[in-house]
C-alpha cells in the first residue's frame, strides 16, 4: 500500500475531478479531444470544397444561391458523420451508463459539431458577401476551438461534479 505522501503526489498530477475515475464519467470529457481531432480536418475539407471554384455569373459576381447549395451539399454530410463519430466516442469513453450521464453525453456530442456547422455557415456567408477568405477561415477555427474549450470546461467543472454528487 502506498503511503500518504506518494498518494498526494499522484493526485496533484491529475487535475480537477480526474483524480478519481472509478465509477464516473471522468473519461467522457476526453471524447472532446478526439472529436477535436476530427472536427478540424473536417473544417479544412468543408472550406476547401465549398470555396474552390465558386459559381459565378456572366458579370463575374458570385452566385450566392448556388454557392450556398454547394456549402450545404458538402457541410451537412460532414456534420452528420461528425455527430455519429462523436456519439460513438462518447458512448465508448463513458465509464458510467447513459442514463446516469445522458445530459453530458448529449452536450458533448451535439454542442461542438453543431456549433462548428453554424460558425462555418456564418463565415461562409461573409466570404460570399465579399469578406476576406483567410480572415473568415481563421475566425471559424478560433471560434470552434473556443466552443470546444468552453464545452470541456463546462463538463469538467460544472456538469460532471454535479452529476457525480447526485449519483453518489
Amino acid at each position: 500500500m502506498k503511503n500518504r505522501k506518494e498518494k498526494s503526489k499522484i493526485l496533484k498530477i491529475r487535475p480537477f475531478n480526474m483524480a478519481n475515475f472509478s465509477g464516473g464519467s471522468g473519461y467522457l470529457v476526453f471524447s472532446l479531444l478526439y472529436q477535436a481531432m476530427a472536427i478540424f480536418p473536417a473544417m479544412v475539407l468543408i472550406w476547401a470544397g465549398s470555396l474552390i471554384k465558386l459559381p459565378k455569373n456572366d458579370d463575374g459576381e458570385t452566385v450566392k444561391e448556388r454557392a450556398g447549395k454547394r456549402f450545404y451539399c458538402i457541410s451537412v454530410p460532414f456534420t452528420v458523420v461528425l455527430i455519429i463519430f462523436a456519439a460513438v466516442l462518447a458512448f465508448i469513453t463513458n465509464y458510467g451508463t447513459f442514463f446516469e450521464y445522458w445530459f453530458e453525453v448529449i452536450l458533448i456530442v451535439l454542442a461542438p459539431t453543431l456549433s462548428a456547422f453554424f460558425i462555418i455557415k456564418r463565415c461562409h456567408k461573409e466570404v460570399i458577401d465579399g469578406k476576406n477568405v483567410f480572415k473568415m477561415i481563421f475566425v471559424s477555427f478560433i471560434s470552434v476551438f473556443a466552443v470546444l474549450a468552453v464545452t470541456f470546461l463546462l463538463c469538467v467543472f460544472v456538469i460532471d461534479p454535479i452529476l457525480t454528487s447526485f449519483l453518489d
